[in-house]
């Protein structure tokens, strides 16, 4: 038996010493629930609170999130399907690009929610609650590290973007300009064919918007109009020579025989009293002299009626 000075001991130190050992244990519980760890791992870095974990993924741009007692969303953006929920023991991997992460305070201003919110094709949100202010406080340090990497990815994504739409565009414009080669080709191949006569005269009538009463052509080698006269009894008249077209009248007009041919001096568009220059066109070379001398009567004789009229 012990002395009953030494019960009497024991049984004064007894609950002390339990108080002590329950303190010691409840202090170590709390620098557990309370400790934090940041690792560098190969592929990213990890952050390590009681209950829960958050994982960078730098290969595959993820952030993958292991909790004990978790609440996670996802909504589709369209509105398209329900929301669905899930909660408890959660293991969710989030797209980086566009994640946000933020700390928001709790009831009890000694506690926070993490939450985690990623938008793709659906917005999906998780939420971590009852996170010990401390633990918040060091988890932010590393939500800082998290939102500068997906920050740096985001601009990286965002200059591929438009790097290759900078692509897109001049390769579009590099076509536009094979196309648009390829048609003034085509267009001074096509330029290079003469049109038959028939159609020629129908555009030269066209423009002048009258058809002549006497009219003469005369083709080239190749086919082509090298000379061409139209002349209605209004005295309006159209004339091609040496590649040139002209649609007047032959008020002032002046015509002159030559050897072989027929040139008729015209006024036009820029003609005045000061400057009274003529546009000069050679005709109906290869006619007989009789159908030469034909036309020059009758050119001459509508212009000295228009003449006349003109001081009526």
């Amino acid at each position: 038996m012990w002395p009953e000075s030494w019960q009497t001991v024991i049984w004064v130190l007894g609950p002390i010493l339990v108080l002590v050992a329950a303190g010691f244990a409840w202090a170590e519980y709390q620098a557990h629930v309370l400790k934090t760890k940041i690792t560098n791992l190969d592929s990213g870095l990890r952050f390590t609170a009681h209950g829960w974990s958050v994982e960078v993924q730098r290969s595959n741009q993820k952030v993958e999130v292991h909790t004990r007692h978790g609440l996670y969303t996802q909504e589709p953006l369209d509105g398209g399907g329900p929301q669905k929920t899930q909660h408890g023991s959660l293991t969710v991997s989030l797209q980086a690009p566009g994640l946000q992460i933020a700390l928001k305070r709790g009831k009890d201003d000694g506690w926070r929610t993490v939450r985690f919110q990623s938008t793709g094709t659906e917005r999906s949100v998780l939420l971590i609650e009852h996170v010990p202010l401390p633990v918040a406080e060091g988890f932010n340090l590393f939500a800082g590290q998290v939102r500068l990497w997906v920050e740096k990815l985001e601009q990286r994504i965002a200059q591929k973007a438009a790097d290759e739409a900078a692509a897109l565009a001049a390769a579009d414009q590099q076509a536009a300009d094979l196309r648009a080669k390829a048609e003034a080709e085509a267009a001074k191949a096509a330029a290079l064919i003469p049109l038959s006569p028939d159609v020629q005269i129908a555009q030269w009538r066209k423009a002048a918007g009258f058809s002549g009463y006497a009219s003469e052509v005369g083709l080239a080698d190749n086919g082509s109009i090298s000379w061409y006269i139209d002349l209605d009894p209004l005295g309006r008249i159209t004339l091609h020579a040496d590649k040139r077209t002209i649609h007047t009248t032959l008020v002032g007009a002046r015509i002159t025989a030559l050897n072989g041919e027929l040139e008729v001096g015209v006024r036009d568009d820029f003609w005045t009293e000061e400057e009274t220059d003529l546009q000069y066109f050679r005709i109906l070379k290869g006619l007989p002299p009789d159908e030469r001398r034909a036309w020059k009567e009758r050119l001459e004789a509508l212009r000295d009626s228009l003449r006349k009229s003109d001081r009526v």
